[in-house]
């Protein structure tokens, strides 16, 4: 069974559409106004043309010239072999009437006569007999007079103005419409443009710009989002500045500090309770050199400052590795560790170095924030023509509201301050799958939470 598909118009094309339709309208009532102006012209000329004729011949009927009445009238008659004209006289006297036609009540003034309805023609019998004629009657002392023109010239030429109309108006139409909607999808085009553009700064490449060249509308707000943007990286690249100079400014006196505490932690005439002490501080020292360099590795991976390799990887391969490395510590914690892999290679193009720290930081993130016993599964299974990775497991899961903040530097939810690290191990996988042409895809389930690497389809290697 079929189903009807909805098609939803843009606002460009429904813009364009009713400048087609006010066009049609407008033309429509221009038309209408010219052809009512003209029809009426046309029969306002044949009722004077009548008339005249008809005064005219009322000359000779005032002379008292009958003879000469006659002639004129048996003339008309004779030119008038296509039976446009009629004429008639009837006179007073009762005498023979005159002309090719007769009407049932003599009348004044300009009538609308219908051979058959009050008219009789008398005509030869393979005679075209008009569809209606306009008269005009006199009713003089010797008698009545009239005379008439067929109105098939009024009609033929509305005929003719309204196919005129008519072709002129499809053809109008048609060009309006069509160049309409050319503008309307040039303008949807460079809408597009636009809003591909910020969804990719969103994703996180902030050196893209619109670059619209038009100089309307659209253009001027192009460019001024354009400026946004220049304004936007600016800033995101001096927060990134700072951040990356702090690490990197904190690592040399927190590497003589260390060397500075080692020894006194291998005094052997040092208290137990101050080994522990300076044991800890020791441990603090090294994870925080382990964030200032996570931070380095990170700032360098978002300034588009590490370029990689591509090297064929088998995601079943590295899996299984990484399984293995991570399973003694998982149990350790109480946890779960479930391998779910296909059976043959996978294959995507990457550094193997940083897709096996992307895959170790989710498997870390999931043991630390899950409440022992849980279970987490490392899978990886077809997406399409590319293939998913995913870590999931039947911990409490991140609210809906979060599931795009976590990835940020530093961002910890409150639940996991009691936990150890550093809020950078998700913004350090979504570089790396970023760097991957992948993404980084974070959704709650029934169980809890799954964190998936996403692979586009991989190129011929």
């Amino acid at each position: 069974m079929k189903t009807g598909m909805k098609v939803t118009l843009t606002w460009s094309m429904r813009f364009a559409l009713a400048i087609s339709a006010v066009f049609a309208v407008a033309a429509l009532v221009a038309g209408g106004v010219s052809w009512r102006l003209q029809s009426d012209e046309m029969i306002r000329a044949l009722r004077n043309e009548v008339r005249a004729d008809a005064e005219s011949l009322a000359l000779a009927v005032r002379d008292g010239d009958m003879e000469d009445l006659a002639d004129q009238i048996a003339a008309r008659v004779a030119v008038s072999g296509d039976d446009a004209r009629i004429v008639a006289f009837v006179p007073s006297d009762g005498g023979a009437v005159l002309g090719n036609a007769t009407v049932d009540v003599p009348f004044e003034g300009v009538r609308q006569l219908v051979p058959g309805d009050g008219l009789h023609l008398h005509l030869p019998p393979a005679a075209d007999i008009p569809e209606g004629y306009v008269a005009y009657g006199l009713r003089l002392p010797q008698g009545w007079l009239m005379t008439g023109h067929d109105d098939a010239w009024p009609r033929e030429q509305t005929e003719i103005l309204l196919d005129s109309f008519g072709w002129g108006l499809g053809l109008a139409l048609v060009f309006a419409t069509g160049f309409a909607i050319f503008i309307a999808r040039r303008t949807e085009a460079r809408i597009g443009r636009m809003e591909r553009v910020l969804e990719a700064v969103g994703a996180g490449r902030h050196g893209l710009r619109i670059h619209d060249g038009g100089s309307d509308d659209v253009a001027r707000l192009a460019q001024s989002v354009d400026a946004a943007l220049d304004r936007l990286e600016a800033g995101i690249d001096a927060i990134r500045q700072v951040s990356t100079d702090v690490a990197h400014d904190l690592r040399a006196p927190l590497g003589r500090l260390r060397l500075r505490l080692e020894p006194v932690a291998l005094d052997p005439g040092l208290p137990a309770a101050a080994r522990r002490e300076v044991g800890s501080a020791l441990a603090d020292l090294d994870q925080i050199s382990a964030t200032f360099d996570t931070i380095l590795r990170l700032a360098r991976m978002q300034a588009g400052m590490v370029a990689i390799a591509p090297v064929p990887v088998d995601l079943t391969e590295l899996g299984r590795e990484v399984h293995e490395m991570m399973l003694a510590s998982a149990e350790d914690m109480g946890h779960r560790l479930v391998l779910d892999l296909p059976a043959g290679a996978a294959l995507v193009a990457g550094d193997r170095g940083l897709l096996a720290q992307a895959l170790v930081n989710l498997l870390d993130n999931a043991m630390r924030h899950c409440p022992a016993p849980a279970r987490i599964t490392l899978s990886l299974h077809r997406d399409g023509r590319g293939w998913s990775l995913s870590v999931c497991d039947t911990g409490p899961g991140i609210p809906e509201a979060d599931l795009s903040r976590v990835r940020e530097r530093f961002v910890r939810l409150d639940r996991s301050r009691a936990t150890a690290g550093n809020g950078l191990g998700l913004s350090l996988v979504d570089a790396i799958a970023a760097l991957h042409g992948a993404r980084l895809r974070l959704e709650n389930t029934a169980d809890g939470l799954c964190a998936t690497l996403v692979f586009p389809a991989p190129p011929a290697i």
